[in-house]
């Protein structure tokens, strides 16, 4: 089974818009228009079972609709899968009613929440963000970051290691007094996911301020702009049960991944090869996704 944890598609009469306007931003070409039927037929040609959407509102009026869109696709059913879309939902950090939006959310079945600190402008450790993330926390709903740079290098970076490990800090008590946590045999992590590694092209900092924390990382837009050797480090210092397989597909393309995956290998001084198990690839691919969409 293949979870895809990090996806990004638009409502229909959006799209080719969206699309649009992110390839100007990034400078980058799409591998699709980014619409649902595009992605659901992406999933069946790459043998992905469940792509987790990740929606991000760059103005406080598109909330509502939003998570409306989301909660509603994931409802979608097809011939290959029972539930291959989970919609993640989306707060802005000037949405005023957020506290009643996270239990509209909760009860629509939403299972977490996207922030883009560089699209929605704001930093993740503003003090002015804490409270809307003790009412995810309390939802029990997942807190999913972009972290580190953009594609195309932003002038202002937002979203850094640093200060992703300043929430954690200082929401640590929050999360012990939910049990915002997944177990994984004698290691816990909480159910904070911070993109691309921990911080795209920052890594540096992702291996001086979370590396080996409790937090999740997703692996989306990582593989041919870091080292193999370097990513299977990281993975393996960090821990597989906090590793999640995520393409941050129409971006780059989940079955090129994948094959990364089953190349990585990491050689010691003594010429000793360390490539992932079986068991780790799957912990990777679906099941640690699975354990955190419980």
């Amino acid at each position: 089974m293949i979870v895809d944890f990090h996806v990004h598609a638009f409502p229909d009469k959006v799209a080719s818009k969206a699309i649009e306007t992110l390839e100007a931003i990034y400078g980058a070409k799409c591998f699709s228009d980014g619409k649902i039927d595009s992605l659901l037929e992406n999933m069946i040609k790459t043998n992905v079972d469940v792509s987790v959407i990740q929606p991000v509102s760059t103005d406080p009026r598109q909330v509502m609709s939003i998570n409306t869109w989301s909660a509603g696709i994931s409802q979608i059913r097809t011939e290959n899968s029972p539930n291959p879309i989970v919609g993640f939902g989306t707060i802005h950090p000037k949405f005023e009613d957020y506290h009643d939006e996270i239990q509209r959310m909760k009860e629509l079945g939403i299972k977490g929440i996207k922030f883009q600190p560089s699209f929605q402008e704001f930093y993740p450790d503003d003090e002015s963000m804490f409270p809307i993330y003790e009412d995810i926390v309390k939802a029990g709903m997942v807190l999913m970051f972009h972290a580190g740079d953009e594609i195309k290098p932003a002038k202002l970076v937002y979203s850094t290691p640093p200060r992703l490990a300043k929430v954690l800090d200082a929401m640590k008590s929050v999360f012990d007094d939910c049990d915002y946590y997944v177990m994984n045999g004698s290691k816990r992590s909480a159910k904070f996911v911070a993109a691309h590694l921990g911080g795209y092209q920052m890594w540096d900092q992702v291996e001086d301020y979370l590396l080996g924390r409790e937090l999740y990382f997703d692996i989306s837009y990582v593989f041919g702009h870091l080292d193999n050797q370097r990513i299977l480090r990281m993975v393996r210092d960090h821990g597989i049960e906090r590793i999640l397989f995520g393409s941050d597909f129409p971006f780059s393309l989940p079955d090129k991944d994948m094959e990364y995956i089953s190349q990585l290998t990491f050689r010691r001084a003594t010429e000793e090869q360390m490539n992932l198990t079986n068991d780790e690839k799957e912990a990777i691919l679906s099941k640690n996704a699975l354990r955190l969409l419980e």
